[in-house]
């Protein structure tokens, strides 16, 4: 494909969750920023999450089949490769048709067939990369990408010598920097004397949190603890492949503001709250520390390579959260990590110092930056 025949659009592959998703969102916005006249299409599997984020931000969505890679003893496996050949396909034809000057993917399985298109195809591409612990589809594209962006500098010894490595941190929503506290509550209707906590399982939601909230009150656990501190309240988001009835039934427990399978204005919750509770996602990490906010995690411990683990004890170690093994995480630990940290003004103040020190805020005009380099002058990316 000839460079001097490339239209002024970019093509990002994003989705399967959230996490994926929004620092697709943010490296666009960066990059519009700069170049204003660049035109951004979406890929992703269809009828997935991504689909409709993609949609309501009001970005072209083009679907390509893509499928999780499962063991090569699983059934699955010869419908993944079909699925993805079929993707790959109609990557090649997405890209003859759009021409495009560059190719995104921030990482999954829904990014593999339009990379390996783009690479076979000659079309430049970059890589992001949000875990600790890089994905299957990133390591295998690394070496012939303009750059992958890391999140974490332990990622850089996980990709193989020769590549651009560049660390970026991660991409967050612009809103993330500009709401703050005060703003939020406003927006919420929140008084400020109230203790907030944020509650997020994830986009998809998690079993271990929703279930520990669910029968926090069975014993009259949560009750006693609403009389030592009046002033909790609990925001929830429970995911949104929850089972039906939880959001409901956490809904209908005292001191519960709203529980709801996704809170679209989350980051005005996020914002709003003095203390964040849920999974270790790579966005997740992010968006808390983009705010300050000090934060309990649970990791999911099936996440592929168990990257959340990593990923919390990255913010463990920097002092901004406390870290609970999924099979710990009950009702009883949730109320009593509640207590302890509400009854330590201090320390959750330092844990947020520590949050804010760990966030990464230019990593969305870093890799703009980057990326209009390599498309106003074909400049190659050194690390």
């Amino acid at each position: 494909m000839n460079p001097k025949e490339r239209s002024q659009t970019i093509i990002i592959a994003a989705g399967g969750t959230s996490g994926h998703i929004y620092p697709a969102f943010a490296i666009a916005a960066g990059i519009q920023r700069i170049l204003p006249a660049v035109r951004f299409i979406f890929c992703g599997a269809p009828g997935g999450l991504e689909q409709i984020m993609v949609e309501s931000e009001g970005y072209n969505f083009h679907p390509i089949p893509a499928q999780n890679m499962p063991n090569r003893r699983n059934r699955r496996y010869f419908s993944w490769a079909w699925t993805n050949i079929r993707g790959m396909l109609k990557s090649r034809a997405l890209l003859k048709a759009q021409i495009p000057q560059l190719v995104i993917g921030t990482g999954g399985f829904v990014s593999a067939p339009l990379i390996a298109a783009a690479r076979c195809m000659g079309v430049p591409y970059f890589l992001h990369e949000q875990n600790a612990v890089p994905g299957r589809a990133n390591r295998l594209f690394a070496r012939r990408a303009r750059a992958v962006f890391i999140s974490y500098e332990s990622s850089r010894s996980c990709f193989a010598r020769g590549g651009h490595i560049v660390f970026s941190g991660n991409p967050v929503r612009p809103l993330f920097f500009e709401l703050d506290r005060a703003r939020a509550r406003e927006a919420l209707d929140i008084a400020d004397d109230v203790f907030l906590v944020m509650v997020m399982g994830g986009s998809l939601g998690s079993r271990t949190i929703n279930t520990a909230l669910a029968r926090m009150d069975d014993a009259g656990g949560w009750t006693a603890l609403l009389d030592k501190y009046p002033q909790l309240r609990l925001a929830v988001s429970t995911g949104v492949q929850s089972p039906v009835g939880y959001p409901e039934e956490i809904a209908a427990l005292p001191g519960v503001l709203t529980a709801e399978p996704f809170l679209h204005d989350a980051p005005y919750w996020i914002a709003a709250c003095d203390l964040f509770i849920g999974r270790a996602g790579a966005m997740t990490c992010a968006e808390i520390a983009s705010q300050g906010k000090p934060s309990v995690l649970i990791p999911f411990l099936h996440a592929v390579d168990d990257h959340q683990t990593e990923n919390a004890r990255a913010m463990e170690e920097v002092g901004a959260s406390l870290v609970f093994s999924d099979g710990d995480f009950n009702s009883q630990q949730l109320l009593e990590t509640l207590d302890r940290l509400i009854a330590q003004p201090d320390l959750l103040a330092a844990m947020s110092k520590s949050a804010r020190r760990w966030a990464t805020p230019d990593a969305a005009g870093t890799i703009a930056e980057m990326v209009a380099a390599v498309l106003e002058n074909d400049e190659t990316v050194k690390s």
